[in-house]
């Protein structure tokens, strides 16, 4: 419930900046294992988090409404304290409301009926040979948030979110593969139309594991389709640009605002207001309005993500990237849907001229140093690519190499726009983002695992 004269209250409170963020959630999830409905969670949760600038943030929050002031209080005095004066510049006030609108929103579909998408998808799967295993996870998230500041700022906005998660194990001669896939926005039930479709890909991923060989070694000129180029942008890139990494002196990129970083095949945005996408947002958690990020165009590094403190600290405009798990943390910066903009080649166009190389596809995850500038990730399949066509396919697909050096050698960017979904982490907290692009074409080190 929320408690507007208490909030009052606490807005009056004597200091440089106080912002409030009452926040509902209702959730469930849902994890169908061979058929069979094995664990079923729902939750509902509401709070309150209060940020005071004095010289420095004080934070506090509480899940009981009668103790939003007092909680107030522990922030201001958590705000006196530090050395240095927080940098923080003042704007006026905003008063809105968004909303997601989904037809058809969780919370009045059937428990049953949600159940019955994972059974869906198991059935789809289940006949197929050498498929011994599967497990589908179905998720649903609609959270309602009123932002409310001391410069007069009101925001309530509210966003249901609907993902589907499946994982085919196949076997076959004593090997044991897993393909997975995933799909999701910010929508309502609507969405999940087919779930047997992400239970077929994920089988066929396995199977085609089953007949792979093991991954070459060395040096490679490599196609990057638009998942694992997602990835590769979100996590090699993207973090690089986060000012606060930027500040810490945590970035290969600090100080090179307007340099050539990448080819002019390189164009990358941020943009947590493309519809449907399962980064959206209109407004971030410290009440600015978002927009479309031009991150680097063609090669120029053009800007860091910022929120309100770190945008003050470095001259820069503020881009609307503070986000927060939720109402018991503080907004940090953070990407949303971080994507490398389509070109203009086929798939065909991308494999011609290679000799010898390896497509690869999707990602398992892997390391990045954005001091350094370094990284390696799992590819979750791959293709070696022989004069121009793609022939063997190959498993335990390791990539690594300089995040600038693969970024200056893209020399070409294929056709449409593949967006892919996740749960970012950062300083404890899971972010929805969306990350994807065009498939490109760079060299890289390619190495199998062990």
């Amino acid at each position: 419930m929320l408690e507007e004269g208490s909030i009052e209250r606490v807005l009056s409170l004597p200091a440089r900046f106080i912002d409030v963020t009452f926040q509902s959630s209702s959730s469930t999830t849902i994890v169908t294992k061979d058929g069979r409905a094995k664990d079923i969670s729902t939750g509902r949760s509401s709070g309150y988090g209060i940020r005071v600038l004095d010289r420095v943030w004080g934070f506090a929050s509480t899940n009981k409404p009668g103790d939003v002031l007092e909680a107030a209080q522990r922030a201001c005095k958590a705000a006196k304290s530090g050395d240095d004066e927080v940098p923080f510049n003042p704007r006026g006030g905003v008063v809105d409301r968004v909303s997601t609108r989904p037809r058809v929103p969780p919370a009045e579909v059937p428990l049953e009926d949600k159940i019955e998408l994972g059974r869906r998808a198991y059935e789809s799967i289940k006949d197929i040979d050498s498929v011994v295993s599967s497990s589908f996870t179905y998720m649903d998230s609609t959270t309602t948030k009123v932002y409310m500041n001391s410069e007069g700022t009101r925001i309530e906005s509210d966003h249901t979110r609907v993902a589907f998660f499946a994982s085919v194990f196949a076997r076959r001669d004593g090997e044991l593969q897993v393909g997975s896939e995933r799909t999701g926005a910010t929508a309502g039930f609507e969405f999940l139309r087919e779930p047997e479709r992400a239970a077929e890909k994920a089988a066929g991923k396995a199977l085609r594991l089953l007949e792979a060989k093991s991954a070459p070694s060395g040096r490679y000129r490599v196609v990057l389709d638009p998942q694992l180029t997602g990835v590769f942008i979100h996590e090699a890139l993207g973090h690089a640009v986060e000012a606060d990494h930027v500040l810490q002196g945590e970035s290969i990129l600090e100080g090179r605002i307007g340099e050539e970083v990448a080819s002019r095949e390189v164009t990358v945005y941020d943009d947590p207001t493309i519809e449907g996408s399962f980064g959206f947002y209109i407004y971030d958690d410290e009440g600015t309005r978002a927009g479309r990020t031009t991150v680097i165009e063609k090669g120029v590094l053009k800007s860091y993500l910022h929120s309100r403190e770190t945008s003050s600290r470095l001259g820069m405009e503020n881009t609307g990237n503070a986000r927060a798990q939720g109402f018991e943390y503080q907004p940090v910066v953070r990407m949303s849907n971080t994507h490398l903009a389509p070109g203009s080649a086929e798939l065909e166009e991308l494999l011609e001229g290679i000799d010898h190389g390896v497509y690869l596809l999707g990602s398992k995850g892997g390391e990045v140093d954005t001091a350094k500038g370094v990284f390696q990730f799992s590819a979750e399949e791959g293709f070696l690519i022989e004069k121009g066509e793609l022939t063997s396919p190959v498993k335990d697909v390791a990539l690594s190499g300089e995040t600038l050096e693969i970024l200056k050698k893209v020399d070409a960017v294929g056709r449409g726009l593949g967006m892919h979904i996740g749960f970012c982490g950062k300083e404890g907290q899971a972010v929805p983002v969306g990350d994807g692009g065009g498939a490109i074409r760079t060299y890289a080190t390619v190495g199998g695992m062990r």
